[in-house]
């Protein structure tokens, strides 16, 4: 007997849409992968289409911005240290200046960073002097959640305060972007200049620290009150002590302190990157330099992975940038080849699996943590060198900082849409992304997908570049060659990185 459910058959609901049936045998679709790839290449169009990357330049600095502070509990606020000694504390869900300090340093602002937790309910501040050799901490209420909203902008539905999650700031940039405000006529978002002016022009340290040497870099740690800078020496600093507590160097050699970071999970691992070529750990509980290797080239700047702790990224003067497992710190784990320029800063993305890059080239790069060339790269036509870069911790924009007085914002997805998006198109979007993935290692999807366009110094410069590796690669297997047999090896682009590795 021939029987059926008609569950099967039936839609479970009024409203539910009817069930379909369809057999799945691959010999009554012949033609399904020849559609499917079609499909792969229409949506792979569409997406370098619609890539759009940059959303808006963050100006009000009367000097390049050569630093960037963001703080890590509030999603949409970030601090810029200018060259003239001017900080400003930008609101990104705004795009307007929060707070301007003006000649909080005598001189370029070396580094910004920001305590991490509230004191007396005030948020603090903390910037480091490039050439006068002065910290500060800075702490108001204008730092405080909400309150500089409220207290500045009237009428205005995106101030958010600290409530702010990535689709608040989605919404609110797409609406801006899309609605196209006047700056003039404000929109509801009518800023009240001098109030802010004011205020910064007001404002005094609430803490002063000297040295003899200025401060290249700074960084506070996760919990502590305690904070690191890099001069001559790493020092250690109490927020409520008026004198360094250690001063942590390797051996008895004086060198020039680029940056300095702390590990996010071992919260008491310091790493350094020095002028004489060098990266070295230090360990505050015991007060000493752990490990140091000595590479190739200068390194500008570290950063921690966030979800791997064992894992830091250096961004060399040599182009390149090269992870380490600390463990290991005979070779680079990877290499990431794609700068014509001296990469000036780096950071990870909150997800461990990507990072960002900024270089002298004046480009930003965005890097797959598993390979080794960038899946994109950024530019316009008057941005110029790029000294420091960093991820928003949301993870959706990227930050820029560049020395034409402007702190731009990009998209860390170039082709994703801002704003609200409806079911059937999300779904739309994930399924051409599937198709994407899928169809990714084809010729025709992988040129379309791959294809960026450069500026032609950069087109040049690389080219340029992959000739004179291309003859030392040449003059290597000739030298080999013609000497006396196992005397010359060739030796790994990882081995090469590193010269010594001391303890």
């Amino acid at each position: 007997m021939i029987s059926r459910s008609l569950d099967d058959h039936l839609p479970s609901s009024s409203t539910a849409p009817h069930p379909l049936q369809r057999n799945l045998a691959p010999h009554l679709h012949p033609f399904q992968k020849p559609r499917e790839y079609t499909r792969a290449m229409t949506a792979v169009k569409m997406d370098r289409m619609f890539a759009k990357p940059f959303v808006d330049a963050l100006g009000g600095h009367q000097d390049g911005v050569y630093c960037l502070g963001k703080d890590s509990r509030r999603v949409g606020v970030v601090a810029g240290g200018g060259g003239d000694g001017e900080v400003i504390v930008h609101s990104l869900t705004l795009r307007r200046p929060l707070l301007k300090i003006p000649n909080a340093h005598k001189g370029m602002v070396g580094g910004i960073c920001w305590t991490s937790e509230a004191r007396d309910g005030k948020r603090g501040m903390i910037t480091a002097g490039k050439l006068d050799g002065t910290i500060k901490i800075w702490r108001s209420e204008a730092f405080a959640p909400g309150l500089r909203d409220k207290e500045l902008f009237e009428g205005s539905e995106f101030a958010s305060g600290s409530g702010s999650t990535s689709q608040d700031i989605l919404d609110s940039a797409g609406a801006i972007g899309e609605m196209g405000y006047d700056e003039e006529e404000g929109g509801g978002l009518n800023l009240d200049a001098s109030k802010r002016d004011k205020l910064g022009e007001s404002m005094e340290p609430t803490m002063v620290y000297t040295n003899k040497n200025g401060f290249n870099g700074i960084d506070h740690h996760r919990t502590d009150q305690v904070f690191a800078t890099a001069s001559n020496t790493v020092q250690i600093w109490d927020e409520n002590r008026s004198a360094a507590l250690s001063n942590l160097q390797f051996g008895s050699t004086m060198e020039t302190v680029n940056k300095v970071k702390f590990n996010q999970s071992e919260t008491s691992v310091l790493a350094s990157v020095g002028n004489d070529r060098t990266m070295c750990l230090y360990d505050i509980r015991t007060g000493k330099a752990e490990r140091r290797i000595v590479m190739q080239f200068v390194s500008n700047d570290v950063s921690w992975c966030p979800t791997l702790p064992t894992m830091m990224l250096l961004a060399s003067e040599d182009h390149n940038l090269y992870t380490f497992d600390i463990r290991n710190l005979n070779s680079p784990s990877q290499i990431y080849k794609g700068h014509v320029g001296g990469v000036m800063g780096c950071d990870w993305s909150p997800t461990g699996e990507e990072f960002v890059s900024g270089s002298y080239d004046r480009t930003v790069r965005l890097w797959n943590r598993e390979s080794g060339k960038s899946r994109d790269v950024y530019h316009t036509k008057r941005m110029q060198r790029v000294f420091d870069v960093t991820y928003t911790p949301t993870a959706d924009f990227v930050l820029s900082a560049s020395d034409d007085g402007n702190v731009r914002i990009w998209k860390s997805n170039a082709s994703k849409k801002l704003g609200v998006v409806s079911t059937k198109e999300r779904q739309s979007i994930e399924h051409r992304q599937k198709l994407i993935e899928r169809y990714s290692a084809e010729k025709g999807v992988r040129s379309i997908k791959d294809r960026r366009h450069v500026p032609q110094s950069i087109h040049n410069a690389t080219k340029l570049k992959r000739e004179m590796i291309e003859s030392r690669k040449v003059k290597e297997d000739r030298r080999r060659e013609h000497s006396r047999k196992g005397r010359e090896k060739p030796k790994a682009e990882r081995k090469k990185a590193v010269i010594v590795e001391q303890k």
